[in-house]
């Protein structure tokens, strides 16, 4: 078999494959109800935004014309408020056939009709809509202004870069590992890529953020909008961590980085987040924290991560007149802590009691249909707790009636706590830096410079790995902080051949957070590995490390 007809046979080349085909508006029918048997789907209707109007519309190459049109628009803006919808829906072909509707964040939806739907196939295809979306919308703007010859050979020019990108990525499979593991591996990078995808426009937003919170000339005020925004910032990037979490947990490669903790403060900040999310009116949120023997030892960031998918739960599941409380109390020996998080929402039904920790299980499609979500929280949270030596379980009295969760930790005895808050001086002069910062995504770099010579260090700005290498030749420098993804190369490369001739000191800063990519940055030379975003106190007290 031929290394191509090879990787159309492994499930994400085939996926790539049939998405790829749909770039082609002459074939698009056909291959979109190829790809729609390939989730199980008898068709396949792809609907994008139509920014001036303001509503969803069948993509160019779609039928543009559906029965009961108020009942579509209707199960459309379902799908875009609540990222996952089921209904039976009328089709030209059939008087009502079985729909299952997926929303992407660009307000994009995918709509697969007829048959026995695969919704593992369909989330994966859902991850790409963003990609689809961008070629019909490249089309749709050439329709719109075929008189200008420049649009047009952007919109021809865009739909080539895609057609391009999945061809990479299928070559990109078949060297990623062996056979037995190409599965696996693909959907690894693929989780890596989107993480990295997702987090760089992140990182200016918090850089600035965290570095506005600590400025004394700013209003506390002001402060206090700019803290929530920070906070906000750390919390999308915690969901985009529930995605990679899930690769960790499959291959085994959650890392602790443990300490003794006080378990109060770290669900006093969780919930702080939790009632700072803007999103939807939200509950009474209660503390109850009476256990005096309140610290354990555990990764702060992972254990404050469980209590905020927990409290999150209980939000998310409780309508706005319930309440939740959260409540910590010891053993009688003290020896054992004990977080328990009570909600008055919607509550458990006795058969899916036992499913409730399964990765993607809310309960019952009716749950999906109306909460949303793709049910991670519960499932990593579960594997977290028990990494720590802990336990997690789950009560509920029925539908209606509420849902208690029930955390347990050994304690330790409690040091004298330590003032973490990162230092706003300016370092002294001695201590300044000659930096080469090589960063591609231009908001990041300016902001980053700027922040950078603020605190006295001289900083010399690369884009690309040649530019790099040649400001490199000019002079010396004692730190180099670069991006991994450059457009001309790597930033392992820029590192490995920086450290050939000097022992200068390196700082990863990137999207890209498997533990592959942490090791491999240590092999090239770095010293440190900074997952973006990144906020400014952070790289400044890593700074002052060296």
């Amino acid at each position: 078999m031929s290394s191509r007809r090879k990787r159309a046979a492994d499930p994400e080349g085939r996926l790539l494959a049939l998405i790829a085909g749909l770039t082609e508006p002459a074939n698009r029918r056909p291959a979109a109800r190829a790809l729609a048997a390939y989730a199980g789907a008898e068709d396949l209707l792809m609907f994008v935004p139509d920014r001036e109007l303001g509503i969803l519309l069948p993509a160019p190459g779609f039928p543009q014309t559906l029965p009961n049109s108020k009942r579509w628009q209707a199960f459309l803006l379902d799908c875009t408020r609540d990222s996952f919808q089921q209904a039976q829906l009328p089709f030209p072909e059939a008087v009502l056939s079985n729909a299952t509707g997926l929303a992407a964040e660009d307000g994009s939806v995918m709509v697969l009709l007829g048959g026995d739907h695969n919704l593992g196939i369909a989330i994966d295809i859902s991850l790409l809509l963003p990609l689809i979306a961008a070629a019909f919308e490249g089309e749709r703007t050439a329709a719109v202004a075929e008189g200008n010859t420049a649009v047009a050979k952007q919109a021809v020019t865009q739909a080539k870069l895609l057609a391009v990108s999945l061809e990479k990525a299928r070559e990109e499979l078949r060297h990623t590992l062996a056979d037995t593991q190409r599965a696996n591996a693909a959907k690894d990078r693929f989780l890596a890529v989107l993480s990295h995808e997702l987090r760089t426009p992140l990182n200016p937003v918090l850089m600035a953020a965290s570095a506005m919170e600590t400025d004394p000339n700013i209003p506390l005020e002001i402060r206090a909008d700019i803290s929530m925004i920070r906070r906000n910032v750390e919390l999308e990037a915690r969901l985009i961590d529930d995605l990679l979490d899930l690769t960790r947990i499959s291959n085994g490669k959650i890392q602790l980085h443990r300490t003794d903790i006080d378990a109060h403060e770290l669900l006093e900040q969780a919930t702080i987040v939790v009632r700072g999310d803007p999103s939807e009116s939200q509950p009474e949120i209660l503390l109850k924290l009476e256990a005096t023997n309140l610290c354990i030892n555990g990764d702060p960031a992972r254990i404050q991560q469980v209590f905020w998918n927990l409290i999150r739960n209980g939000v998310k599941f409780t309508p706005s007149d319930g309440k939740v409380t959260v409540r910590t109390e010891n053993a009688e020996d003290g020896s054992r802590l004990r977080i328990v998080v009570e909600d008055t929402g919607i509550g458990i039904e006795a058969d899916a009691l036992p499913k409730i920790f399964n990765a993607f299980e809310q309960g019952d499609t009716d749950v999906n249909r109306v909460y949303g979500g793709l049910g991670l929280g519960l499932a990593i949270s579960k594997v977290l707790v028990e990494l720590h030596g802990g336990s997690l379980g789950a009560e509920s009295e029925g539908v209606g009636k509420g849902a208690t969760f029930v955390l347990e930790f050994d304690t330790v005895s409690c040091n004298e706590a330590v003032d973490r808050k990162p230092s706003g001086s300016i370092p002294a002069a001695g201590s300044a830096r000659r930096i080469l910062l090589v960063e591609d995504h231009a908001p990041t770099a300016t902001l980053m410079a700027r922040l950078l010579q603020k605190r006295g260090h001289r900083v010399h700005l690369a884009e690309t790995k040649a530019r790099a290498l040649a400001l490199a030749q000019e002079e010396d420098f004692d730190l180099v902080i670069s991006d991994l993804g450059l457009p001309d190369g790597n930033g392992y490369e820029v590192m490995e051949a920086l450290r050939a001739k000097s022992s200068v000191i390196g700082i990863a800063l990137t999207g890209y957070g498997m533990e592959s990519d942490i090791e491999r940055s240590v092999a090239a030379g770095f010293r440190f590995h900074l997952t973006k975003p990144v906020d400014a106190q952070k790289l400044f007290s890593t700074i002052e490390q060296i």
